[in-house]
Parts: C-alpha cells; structure tokens; sequence
C-alpha cells in the first residue's frame, strides 16, 4: 500500500484549484482596450477585412470610428483596394431612347473579402436603372471616394446628373447640371463632361461636383455642393496662351491630383489648374516631351500623397514631380523613366508582339493603371490592362477589353458607419 504521502493519494481539490486559478486569468479580446484592438486591427491586410471585423459589435465600431489617428495609420500601411474599372458605353449616346450603360469589369483579386465586397456592392448601378423618370442612358464622368458621377442622356432631363455609392447599394442623388446664368451667359461656354467629383476621407457622406465654364480668353469654375444642394458660381480668371481659332479650347480629360484639378489646352501646350481649396486657378507651359499629342499622361498621386505626372513613350514609363527649380520656380521635373519591356514579356508573353505602345488609363493612390495599344488601331487586339506600383515598378496584369479610351478604376472608400459621428452612423446609435 502506497504511504499517505505518495502522490497517488493528491487530493483532486487541488488540482480543480488550480484548473480554477488558471480560467480566472484567462484574457478574451473584449477585456482588450481599445488601443489594443486598434493595434491588432492594424494588422489586417485590407480595407475590407477591416469593415467586416469592425462591424462585428458596438465596440468596435466605435473604436475605429472615433479614432482620425488610427484611419490614417491604417491608409499609410495599406493602400486603398482597388475593386475594378467602370467603363462607358461602347459608343456615345446618340439617342437618350435606346439603352447605354456604363459596365464595371471587377479584378481578380485573391483577398475573399474584397471579393465579398464587389459581391455585396449594386455595380450593376440598378438603383439609377430602375428609376421611373429617367432615360435608359447613362455616362459616366467621373469616380472617386467611393462614389460614380454620371449624366443622363436625355436632354430635356431637369436632374441630369447622378451620384451614386455602389458598396451602400441604392444610394443615390439627382441633381441638375449647373446653375442657369452659367449656361445663359452668351460669353462662357461649358467645357464638355468637365464635371468632376470631389470626396474627403473625413466626410464620407457628402460631395462636391466642379464644372468649368470658359470664354475666348478666360475660365471659371461652379460648385455643386451635396451639403446645400445648389450650385456656387466662382469668379472669372483670364488665361494665357489660348489656341487661336478654337471656340472649344479646354479638353474634357479627367485629372486629379490631391485637391487640385487639371484641364489641357486643346493644343497641348499649356495645362489649367485650379486649387480647390483656395478656389484659385493657375496655367503654366507643359513641359516639351508633354506636347506631343502621341504622349499619354495622366495626373495623380504617389502613395504619400504628392502629385505626381506617369506619362508613356512606347513601353517607358516616367514619372515626374512638383519640384523646385535652381530659380526656385516649382514645375513639374522628371523623377524617373523605367523601361517596362521585360516585365511585359514576363506578363503578356507572346501576345505582347500585338501591341508596340502603353497608354496611361489613371493614376490613383501610387497605382498607374495602364492598357496596351497599337499605334494604329486593331479591332482583333483589345487592350491588355495592368496596375504599375509606382513605388515597386511593379507591373500586374488585370484582364483583357477593348478601349475607347474611357475608364475610371474604382478605389473602396471607407464607408460612413466607420467614419466618426455622420447621421444614422452617430457613434451613440447601434450598426
């Protein structure tokens, strides 16, 4: 028989003391702070990943939505995701009768949940489809923050233009497309599908639209804000340099760049800048490998944020910056050329012998998106697309279409709920 001391004889309440010590310190994830839970949130690998674990109780929602520091730790470790590209009609509209859409040609992207997303998401745009009292037509202008900027084509249309958020499905907003004196005043003419849209990070849910109105020699910009509903009509500014003998001298190019926005003159000499903050507009000389109306370049942003030009010369890219000269003049200078012809046999493989050029389709957050072209147009070759990294020069190939030249890459934006204290979205109230 073993003595009173062998341990076959421990008494079993210790050993449930103990089990009992170790459950009372045991830590579950919502006995973390806040700040701790925003660090682990740090740490999830897209914007997306991030929604659907914020939205899973209360708390969490109003962690991430109450904290400005931690949205932006959390842009500059991960760059906004890409979705897909909205596309125009094959053709312009020529009758607002016979139905034209814009399409939307998702990527292929390995991440579930921004798979989910687009799932999720009305990118069909049936909320604008689907409404009794407009025309079956519809052209896209612009994309940004989340939301698309189209134009109705029928004419007689009192709210031509719409705003609509695919991710919040069957949001929506009509409004009309200037204020009436900016189209009656016989000296300023609209510059053509000028409109653009402009978005903060901080307000998700409100918008500002610019159009550009010009005469023979000056330009002005009217601002639609989603806050008021109207239109706010900006002073005239005097230009330089206008093409003589051109009555329509601003081209209808989409370019944006961190609160600034861009339009060329049709003889791509000279580039007209408006700040819209300061409201302010400027003009200067593009520089001369720039006027080459063969060169395609579009204005964006570096993944910091500084404005940035990626222009193409057959399979080179280029990117130039805002820098200051030895004058102290700040202009655009050259940063870089990369020539991009290895990586491409790399991604096209055979098929690259299609193709002798790249053209630049947008540049957004650090990306240039970019499609494959002849120089003399091939209906039996559509275009490759690809995103470069403007910081890795890393090229990806995304899928194959014909161009027309329209296209408009959709970034997810932050959605209202997980940005601070808007409306239905008050931290206070449940999500």
């Amino acid at each position: 028989m073993a003595g009173e001391g062998s341990p076959a004889q421990l008494p079993p309440a210790k050993r449930r003391n103990k089990s009992s010590s170790a459950a009372a310190t045991t830590t579950t994830i919502h006995s973390l702070t806040d700040d701790l839970l925003l660090q682990i949130f740090l740490r999830l690998p897209s914007l997306a990943t991030l929604v659907r674990a914020a939205l899973t109780c209360r708390r969490y929602r109003r962690a991430v939505a109450s904290s400005r520091d931690f949205r932006r730790r959390f842009r500059e470790l991960h760059p906004a995701p890409f979705l897909g590209f909205f596309f125009g009609p094959p053709t312009a509209v020529q009758d607002h009768m016979l139905p034209a859409f814009p399409s939307f040609f998702p990527a292929r992207r390995h991440d579930r949940d921004l798979a989910a997303a687009v799932r999720g998401g009305d990118f069909f745009l049936t909320s604008i489809q689907e409404h009794p009292d407009k025309a079956h037509s519809w052209e896209i202008y612009d994309c940004r923050g989340g939301y698309v900027l189209l134009c109705n084509g029928d004419p007689s249309s009192e709210e031509p233009l719409a705003v609509v958020n695919p991710l919040a499905r069957r949001s929506q907003r009509f409004f009309d497309d200037g204020p009436e004196d900016t189209f009656e005043d016989c000296r300023g003419t609209p510059v053509l599908r000028s409109e653009r849209l402009l978005c903060s990070d901080e307000d998700p849910t409100s918008f500002r639209v610019v159009a550009l109105t010009h005469d023979e020699s000056r330009v002005r910009a009217s601002v639609f804000s989603s806050h008021t509903g109207e239109w706010k009509i900006h002073p005239w500014f005097d230009v330089p340099g206008r093409p003589r003998r051109s009555k329509g001298w601003l081209m209808n190019n989409n370019m944006q760049s961190n609160g600034f926005l861009y339009w060329l003159y049709t003889n791509h000499k000279y580039m007209v800048t408006l700040n819209t903050v300061t409201m302010g507009f400027s003009v200067e000389e593009l520089p001369q490998f720039l006027k080459n109306q063969r060169c395609s370049f579009d204005v964006g942003e570096t993944s910091s944020g500084a404005r940035c030009i990626v222009y193409t010369v057959d399979f080179t890219v280029g990117v130039m910056l805002r820098r200051t000269d030895s004058e102290g003049v700040e202009k655009w200078m050259l940063d870089r050329a990369t020539p991009l012809d290895t990586q491409l046999d790399g991604v096209l493989r055979k098929l690259k012998g299609n193709y002798d050029e790249l053209l630049v389709v947008a540049v957004r957050d650090g990306f240039a998106y970019l499609a494959s072209s002849k120089k003399v147009y091939d209906p039996l070759n559509p275009s490759w697309f690809l995103s470069l990294c403007l910081e890795t020069m890393k090229l990806e190939n995304l899928f194959q279409k014909a161009y027309n030249g329209c296209g408009h890459p959709y970034i997810m934006a932050w959605p209202p709920c997980l940005v601070g204290n808007h409306g239905k979205f008050a931290l206070e109230g449940s999500t």
